[in-house]
């Protein structure tokens, strides 16, 4: 569609394009505001959704979107806590604490769910499900542990579809936006976790509520539409960790190298940026699962969790583009890799790039479970038992795979860290290790996660720390001049600069990278 060539508010012909969606022409500053003020503030967007025979609604860019761009800013239509999790109050959702001299939490004085205090008994959150329940005289059973502490709780499972299936009274209009979202119900309904939430969810609507105007279809459905589409939203600064549902997001396609990223702000709104530049008429992307693995546990992972088979460009590439993430090194040959015959087919053998070598997936899978066990179980306190890992699966394993990729981000982790490995207790040689490490996972950031992604600042971060603490250690030794050491950690301050870019949206990093900074500035005077 051609863009207007007349201001909407006059009428003039004009040039001046909305920067958001550089659909709109306006004569001057003061129509743009008018416009803006009168309708334009609903419509402005840089996407629209349309539909594909393959992907279903999907999200797609409407102009040219540039790296680090806002795509879209989207408050919740529905927040609720997560299906277990530790106890939480119904009204702001933040995590409870017994408060000092009393033995159990505050309870709802209607319905007895624990809460936080008094004025969350009237939250526009709670107070819905509250009047129900209460009207029920139902009892909650979630107390306070003083032996053992809080533990997670499922009860709160049936929070999240109780408060959207009231939604069809209260706001019928919001309910049926919800309704028009996909669900897989069919694909989850005889899984045996549905089979727990039948008998669970059904009984507590229907019976303990009372609730039998719904069915038991429309029930599950929302309960399905909201494991498939739902978020889980985390607010560290308000140790918050709860379920949203957000109907633009929603759309928003899985790609496992995804061109956006997702923060949240204090009030649980989503904003989606771009983390390369989008072309006008691209899929707009995030991914559902994480990066790091291989295609064999993403493709499950992402079947279990989103009823859905990849097929995006990494998932049909047996080399996974170049990276060789899920490959093993042939026992036969020695030398060459042991890729999957087609990467779309969970049953398909693998084989030999080199020889005619092959195994079968179901030995693939056990191997690789039994390496991902032994690598959960291994000292989080020390770099020692990871390093241990890699030489020991140095044969086995390719230098690039999945799970070697986890034992160098666990490494990047704990260098620097942990007791015994602090940054002033590193030596040379583990100082250059943690530099080394950096280094190979940003290769592996700019594949999986390319552009302005939340793990390459993170990445950034550790990498200008390091390059600064060998670069004054080299000047201490006497191995650099002033003029030599300035230089290197004016290197590490632009690294820093970059770390800052990418990770000034996230609103729990503002206090570091502040701090980060100043002391940067200040190691630079080398002072």
């Amino acid at each position: 569609m051609p863009i207007p060539l007349n201001c909407p508010i006059c009428g003039v012909p004009s040039t001046l394009k909305c920067g958001g969606c550089r659909n709109v022409v306006y004569c001057g500053k003061e129509h743009q505001k008018l416009h803006w003020r009168k309708e334009h503030k609903v419509l402005c967007k840089c996407f629209e959704i349309d539909t594909d025979p393959k992907l279903g609604r999907y999200v797609r860019s409407t102009r040219d979107i540039k790296k680090g761009e806002v795509v879209m800013r989207e408050i919740p239509a529905l927040i609720a806590p997560k299906l277990m999790t530790y106890p939480i109050c119904l009204g702001c959702h933040q995590k409870l604490t017994v408060k000092p001299g009393e033995r159990d939490y505050y309870k709802c004085s209607q319905c007895t769910w624990p809460l936080c205090s008094l004025a969350c008994e009237n939250s526009k959150y709670h107070k819905p499900e509250c009047e129900v329940m209460a009207k029920r005289k139902f009892n909650c059973n979630i107390n306070y542990d003083a032996k053992n502490g809080p533990k997670k709780e499922s009860a709160y499972c049936v929070i999240s579809p109780l408060r959207c299936l009231l939604l069809r009274n209260s706001n019928p209009k919001l309910y049926e936006k919800i309704l028009k979202l996909e669900d897989h119900l069919d694909k989850r309904i005889n899984t045996p976790v549905y089979a727990i939430l039948k008998s669970n969810l059904l009984t507590f609507v229907r019976k303990i509520l009372g609730l039998d105007e719904l069915s038991e279809e429309e029930i599950l459905r929302v309960a399905s539409i909201l494991d498939t589409n739902a978020f889980e939203v985390r607010i560290p600064s308000k140790d918050l960790k709860v379920r949203g549902l957000f109907l633009d997001t929603a759309m928003v396609s899985h790609d496992c190298v995804p061109n956006t990223r997702h923060v949240f702000d204090n009030n649980c709104q989503i904003v989606v940026m771009a983390t390369v530049d989008i072309p006008k008429g691209s899929v707009i992307s995030t991914s559902y699962t994480n990066t790091l693995k291989s295609t064999l546990p993403r493709r499950e992972h992402l079947l279990q969790s989103k009823c859905f088979e990849c097929t995006c460009r990494r998932c049909a590439d047996p080399t996974e583009l170049e990276t060789y993430a899920g490959a093993i090194m042939c026992s036969k040959c020695k030398i060459g890799k042991i890729l999957s015959e087609d990467p779309l087919d969970a049953s398909a053998d693998w084989k030999c790039q080199l020889c005619p070598h092959k195994i079968k997936v179901k030995q693939i899978v056990w191997g690789n479970n039994a390496l991902e066990k032994e690598l959960q179980s291994l000292d989080k306190t020390s770099p020692k038992a990871y390093e241990e890992f890699l030489r020991r699966y140095r044969d086995t394993l390719y230098d690039k795979h999945s799970l070697v990729l986890e034992t160098k981000y666990a490494l990047i982790q704990l260098y620097g860290n942990v007791p015994g490995f602090l940054l002033h207790e590193l030596n040379d040689a583990a100082v250059q290790r943690k530099l080394d490490l950096c280094h190979d996972m940003l290769e592996i950031a700019d594949i999986f996660e390319p552009g302005s992604s939340r793990f390459r600042g993170m990445l950034l971060l550790d990498l200008q720390e390091i390059m600064a603490v060998q670069a004054k250690r080299e000047f201490e030794n006497g191995l650099l001049t002033r003029e030599g050491t300035q230089e290197k950690l004016m290197d590490a301050m632009k690294i820093l600069n970059e770390a800052v870019e990418i990770l000034q949206v996230e609103p729990e990093m503002q206090a570091t990278l502040q701090d980060r900074v100043t002391r940067m500035a200040k190691e630079i005077d080398l002072n």
